[in-house]
């Protein structure tokens, strides 16, 4: 709440004790966003009559400012209450935001009128916190953390009850609950009728209802202002850091110290706001005046080098500068970097017409002279600047101006020496912050440096270049060399891995079927056998070395491609029959497993030109790898779509899927999926590298996806898929060069 000078009113809440009803509200275990919040709403099915759907509009259409208002209004008029109190409460006390709502004094009293946000009564910032019957309703809410329901509270209490505090309400009947956040109180409702009202369970269960999203409210609308405080601290820090790299990249990218300073002063000027910049030079004409720490008064020029107004403040002033026909001889330089808001004026340092007097005529600059290092401002200057002399008046432009601050230029390593001014002018009194006049400070140490070192600096600015670039050129062939050794060493890496990867799967691959082969004939040696043994024994032996074939195959297709040597035919194709064929083949091999194949294919399917051979090699491949690694009983799903000339087949299976390492990895030779050869599951790690280079050959591409699959929780089995996509009419195909 807020007193009648708008400031926060934490007052204590009386603590007295008052009867209430337990009521175990919802806890909120993380912090809610509104999209959240109007969902929380929603999912109550509150009574629409009861502020659920009015409360979810307020959340997401209302200001911060309005939002706890109409919240209130809509409770109350919902509750058909005579007062509604919503609140945000930290420390134990109400604080802000909250807003307090009380139905006008010529509403009927009647318990039905409906809930319309557009005929409810005037809003109110009548508060009731101080009411001798609230405070303790409050005080209870707080401590116990429960719902507080008070059917009459004159009977309770056998006294008679004031009205509650600036309203004509008199309190009977209480509704009160708390509102938390994070499983901490940060609000409070308040539903109070004029008359005895018995509160209904239905009663509780609304308030609870909307107590949570009313937390989430109050705790949305601390936040935002908690932001918006940050936001500000954080806009003027900006402001600051930006100024100063402006200055930064004025003194660095100019070597005139002309430029230099009119730069400078269109930057501070525009940024911090103010009507007037200026810089002034001291121009000694005895070097050993020039310490302020000299008893006696420098004899010095001051010479107005660099001087920026704003656009505003010189349309202002443009009639009397007309009036007075006073022309000073500028050269007047556009300024890339400067703002549309600004106006300058660049006088030449050099020349003799710069606008220039005697620093004793002016108790202006003399005094800042003598207060330096540290700078000199003033407010609301007052009647203080008609005490200059005509001519320092004049330069300076110091009519109209009622606050001034003049920040000296002084040496970094002799503090004693002011080499000039950095002034800035206001025409209304201001109040300088301590961080203006420290940033203020800070450029002005800049210029004094720059001004100090852009001598020294022309003369050795080709050498610092020069050197510059045979640095950058060896620092460029060091990093050329350390990166074409650490790619060698990185190849080396993958070559060792490739190997002994190519020897483990190679072995296993090898040994396997010669170790049954070599069983098998044992077995037929050992003993005579019936005809159906021999038969089974011979069978094993073709199986083995039909895998053993297999495998040689996939070696001298591999070496096929390398060589970018593969014969091709680009032909119509009917593909519904290619996957026909597949499929037939793929239901037998996958019997022993129960694994079925479902094909989903657009109609009418569109021809597709390409080499049947080797979309048939690629397909099997990715089928006969998704049977490899399908779960038992579950289904391989073949996609077909056609979209922008594209014909996009997708391949996916249900089982273990591929983890996010092997990924992409997936399609280089001899690698297989972590544990696979561990969980002998046949294969040599050959199938999708050929299955790439056939798609590159194509002019096609394929990416791979493997993610848990959502319609198996239980099993915690992963849907990985194959995405094909090849276009419909290929022009010549590709050489597979990468």
């Amino acid at each position: 709440m807020t007193n009648d000078q708008g400031n926060p009113d934490l007052a204590p809440l009386n603590r007295a004790t008052s009867e209430s009803y337990p009521l175990h509200l919802p806890q909120i275990a993380e912090p809610l966003s509104v999209q959240k919040f109007l969902d929380r709403i929603m999912q109550y099915q509150v009574d629409p009559a009861f502020g659920g759907p009015q409360i979810c509009q307020i959340v997401a259409t209302s200001p911060d400012g309005e939002m706890l208002l109409q919240i209130a209004n809509t409770l109350g008029v919902a509750w058909g209450a005579d007062c509604c109190l919503v609140a945000a409460v930290t420390d134990n006390k109400v604080a802000i935001p909250n807003a307090c709502w009380h139905i006008g004094s010529d509403r009927p009293q009647s318990s039905d009128t409906a809930a319309d946000f557009t005929q409810t009564p005037q809003f109110s910032q009548t508060t009731i916190l101080n009411s001798p019957l609230i405070s303790p309703v409050l005080a209870q809410v707080l401590t116990d953390g429960e719902v507080v329901v008070i059917s009459d509270i004159q009977a309770q209490r056998a006294a008679s009850a004031p009205n509650a505090a600036g309203t004509s309400i008199e309190v009977r009947a209480i509704l009160a609950a708390p509102a938390r956040f994070g499983g901490a109180i940060n609000g409070i409702m308040i539903i109070v009728k004029s008359q005895p009202y018995e509160w209904s369970a239905a009663d509780r269960q609304r308030i609870e209802a909307v107590s949570d999203s009313i937390a989430s409210a109050i705790s949305h609308i601390q936040k935002n202002q908690e932001i918006a405080s940050l936001n500000q601290q954080l806009q003027q820090q900006a402001k600051y850091q930006h100024l100063l790299r402006r200055v930064a990249l004025s003194i660095d990218r100019s070597s005139e110290i002309d430029l230099i300073w009119q730069r400078v002063i269109e930057n501070t000027t525009d940024i911090l706001e103010v009507d007037r910049g200026q810089i002034l030079l001291l121009q000694y004409t005895d070097p050993l005046l020039k310490s302020r720490s000299s008893t006696q008064t420098p004899k010095a020029k001051v010479v107005l080098v660099g001087e920026s107004e704003r656009q505003k403040y010189q349309s202002k002033q443009a009639i009397e500068q007309s009036a007075a026909g006073k022309k000073r001889s500028r050269a007047k330089t556009k300024n890339k970097d400067k703002t549309a808001n600004s106006k300058s004026k660049i006088p030449n340092s050099k020349s003799n017409n710069s606008p220039a007097f005697w620093i004793s005529e002016s108790s202006l600059c003399l005094e800042a002279f003598k207060s330096a290092p540290k700078s000199l401002a003033l407010a609301d200057a007052g009647e203080s600047i008609g005490n200059e002399q005509q001519k320092p008046a004049e330069i300076l432009n110091l009519k109209g101006i009622r606050a001034w601050v003049l920040v000296p230029l002084v040496g970094a390593r002799e503090p004693d020496t002011v080499l000039g001014f950095l002034m800035l002018q206001h025409s209304s009194p201001r109040n300088w912050r301590p961080e203006e006049l420290e940033v203020l400070e800070l450029v002005a140490a800049q210029v004094s440096q720059a001004m100090i070192q852009t001598q020294t600096l022309k003369d050795l600015q080709a050498l610092v270049e020069d050197r510059n670039a045979q640095l950058k050129q060896s620092q460029d062939v060091q990093g050329q060399l350390y990166e074409q050794s650490a790619n060698q060493q990185e190849q080396l890496r993958q070559l060792k891995q490739i190997q002994d990867e190519f020897l483990a799967v190679m072995s296993h691959e090898l040994r396997t079927p010669l170790t049954i082969m070599k069983l098998a004939i044992l077995m037929l040696k050992q003993v005579e056998h019936s005809p159906a043994s021999r038969a089974k024994y011979l069978d094993i032996l073709e199986q083995q070395c039909s895998r053993e074939t297999a495998l040689v195959n996939d070696l001298l297709a591999l070496k096929q491609f390398e060589p970018f040597q593969v014969p091709t035919s680009i032909l119509p194709i009917d593909l519904k029959d290619l996957i026909q064929d597949l499929a037939l083949d793929c239901e037998q091999n996958w019997a022993d497993k129960g694994l079925t194949l479902k094909v989903d294919l657009p109609n009418p399917l569109s021809a597709l030109q390409t080499d049947r051979d080797s979309l048939n090699r690629i397909l099997l491949e990715l089928l006969t790898n998704a049977g490899k690694y399908s779960a038992s009983g579950t289904v391989v799903v073949l996609e077909v779509s056609v979209a922008g000339g594209y014909f996009v087949l997708t391949v996916s299976n249900f089982g273990r899927g591929i983890s996010a390492a092997d990924l992409p990895h997936i399609f280089e030779k001899f690698r297989r999926g972590t544990g696979i050869t561990d969980q002998a599951i046949p294969g040599t790690g050959l199938g999708l590298t050929l299955v790439k280079y056939l798609v590159q050959h194509l002019n096609g591409s394929i990416d791979v996806d493997s993610r848990p699959s959502e319609s198996s929780e239980g099993d915690r089995l992963w849907r990985t898929s194959f995405t094909l996509t090849l276009p419909q009419f290929p022009g010549e195909l590709s050489s597979l060069e990468e």
